[in-house]
């Protein structure tokens, strides 16, 4: 069997793929860039590595992905063309991304602006809301599976470990993507859903606005336990630039509990959306043009995989060049084809509306009518396509429609397909029920559990002197109670214990002893540390001389207070007296 690894550039698989060079090389796969002779574009090819496409497990994981993409078809999905198995040999043809993957981008750039975040992070919610929609849930969302094409758009790559929701959750198969991203009920081995998915992007987020992993450790059981056990410091305590409302989605997405987490990523694209629409439009639109061109910057920079190998640009020029030769006939077939197609588009969308007159209207105004009414009306289901979405609103009547899809007056044309309208409508007061294990608990998360119930929350700041910094105190409505969804729960929050104050007592003319005494009694500090030992005229030594604070004042207990001890009036030394000389002893007298 020939050696994939080292397939050599040039090499033409099965008459129509042409290898150009390698891209990568995974611990399961290599990836090629080739050329497609027939349709005339790049492309990507994957092929299983010679030293595992002996194992059984990893041919059919290797299946697993075609499966489970060619039941998709999204944008921001790396497409799938073909799938070839040809003697011994299995191959993916797919979307060939001329770019780089996030991960590239992020060591390039560093900590990314919410501008950026908030560009990738919608699209990504995009493409998993497709693909769960049709029952694939990804469970290897990183950012090295996310590709980055140069029109600075987003590629969901690599569905090697997705799950299917027909398959056998007792398959026995491992299905664990990178330790640092996965949810924390795959890192405990539980049953995992879409939901795992969120929590992988809420991790992508985090690291885009922080440059920083949430949990990071020395090995993978180190990693698992901190997500199992533990919460992320919140981004901007990182990053003092990040958006509260983009903070906030973000860290929804990260709950540990499935339940506390955005249901679904559609819901999770409405708040990206909604957080959008928010800030300047603009700003977004001038982010996406700097995307790409930061992605074109960075990808000069990247190494590519094998350049020794890669067939020279004047050698690539001839083959494209002589593939391009090999059928004029099918050329002139496929252009009349295209401008076939093209005629019918315009005729279908712009000219028969000329011919025909088309009549437009403006769009009726739908809103403080009950949808049921609207349904009775045959001549408006006739009109109108409608979609409905239902939201909890305690300010208007079950079934009462609170918003439409275009507005009212907006100017459409009549068509045989009928006018495509969304209307939100009423579902009346929904009961939640506030969570009973809030209290004692970091106030950050519970405040993000009660947003994610649709509850409004209110802070306020307490001294407590039982319960810990930031923690939880009460609530109001009290845990375990039932409230209408949107209303709001003020939360009682520990702002650590009471600050005690004491009058600062008059020491002067103690003695160092008594001072000390009546200065502890007053819970004020003063120890060696605060002493120091000045000679005085005035004072006995070992009295108090001066005190840091005067009598009376009024201070925080533990204070410090500093003393000056006397140690009595300054020794004059006295001079030392000049040595007498010494006479000599007179001599005694003869005789």
């Amino acid at each position: 069997m020939e050696n994939k690894v080292n397939w050599r550039l040039g090499k033409v698989l099965d008459g129509r793929y042409e290898i150009v060079s390698v891209v990568g090389i995974g611990g399961m796969a290599v990836v090629y860039q080739a050329y497609d002779l027939e349709k005339k574009r790049d492309v990507a090819v994957k092929v299983l590595r010679d030293d595992v496409s002996v194992d059984a497990d990893s041919r059919r994981q290797f299946r697993k992905e075609y499966e489970a993409v060619e039941k998709l078809s999204h944008p921001n999905i790396r497409a799938v063309y073909d799938v070839v198995s040809s003697g011994d040999t299995e191959y993916i043809v797919m979307e060939y991304v001329d770019g780089i993957n996030l991960k590239q981008y992020m060591k390039g750039k560093g900590v990314l602006s919410w501008q950026e975040v908030l560009h990738f992070s919608t699209q990504i919610a995009r493409a998993l809301s497709h693909a769960h929609s049709r029952g694939i849930i990804h469970m290897d969302i990183k950012p090295q599976n996310i590709m980055l094409p140069k029109d600075g758009t987003v590629k969901i790559a690599d569905f090697g470990i997705a799950q299917m929701d027909e398959a056998d959750p007792n398959d026995g198969e491992e299905a664990l993507g990178s330790i640092h991203y996965i949810s924390p009920e795959q890192a405990r081995g539980g049953t995992v859903d879409a939901r795992s998915d969120i929590y992988s992007l809420g991790v992508v987020m985090y690291e885009m606005l922080t440059g920083k992993l949430p949990f990071d450790g020395k090995t993978v059981e180190e990693v698992a336990v901190q997500q199992v056990s533990s919460l992320p410091d919140a981004p901007s305590d990182l990053n003092n630039a990040v958006p509260a409302e983009l903070e906030q989605i973000t860290l929804r997405a990260m709950q540990p509990e499935p339940d506390d987490r955005y249901a679904t990523a559609a819901d999770m694209l409405a708040d990206l959306e909604d957080f959008r629409r928010s800030r300047n439009g603009t700003a977004a639109a001038q982010a996406a043009r700097q995307i790409r061109d930061e992605v074109h910057v960075i990808s000069k920079n990247v190494p590519r995989i094998s350049k020794s190998g890669e067939l020279s640009k004047e050698g690539y020029a001839r083959r494209r060049a002589r593939a391009a030769s090999v059928s004029m006939l099918s050329g002139f077939v496929i252009v009349a084809a295209f401008a076939l197609a093209l005629f019918v588009f315009v005729w279908q969308y712009w000219l028969a509306d000329i011919f025909r007159d088309a009549e437009r209207i403006s769009v009726a105004n739908f809103e403080g009518l009950k949808y049921d009414d609207i349904m009775l009306d045959e001549e408006m289901k006739e009109l109108y396509n409608f979609k409905v979405t239902y939201q909890a609103d305690s300010n208007h009547d079950e079934g009462m429609v609170i918003d439409q899809d275009p507005a009212a007056g907006t100017s459409r044309m009549i068509t045989s397909d009928g006018i495509d309208i969304s209307l939100t409508v009423s579902s009346g007061v929904q009961l939640v029920t506030i969570p009973e294990d809030i209290l004692n608990a970091p106030y950050t998360n519970v405040q993000v559990r009660l947003q994610a119930k649709e509850l409004n929350v209110n802070i306020v700041l307490e001294e407590s002197g039982s319960v810990t910094e930031n923690y939880v105190i009460s609530s109001e409505p009290a845990p375990g109670a039932s409230v209408a969804s949107g209303s709001t729960v003020t939360l009682h929050v520990s702002a650590g214990p009471a600050a005690s104050y004491t009058t600062v007592p008059n020491v002067k003319d103690l003695t160092k002893e008594a001072a000390l005494l009546m200065l502890q009694r007053e819970g004020l500090i003063c120890g060696e540390n605060e002493l120091s030992y000045v000679s005085s005229n005035d004072y006995e030594p070992g009295r108090v001389m001066w005190q840091s604070y005067a009598a009376g004042t009024t201070v925080i207990q533990g204070t410090q207070v500093y003393l000056q001890i006397s140690t009595g009036p300054a020794v004059t030394p006295v001079p030392a007296q000049p040595a007498q000389p010494q006479q000599e002893a007179a001599p005694a007298p003869e005789g």
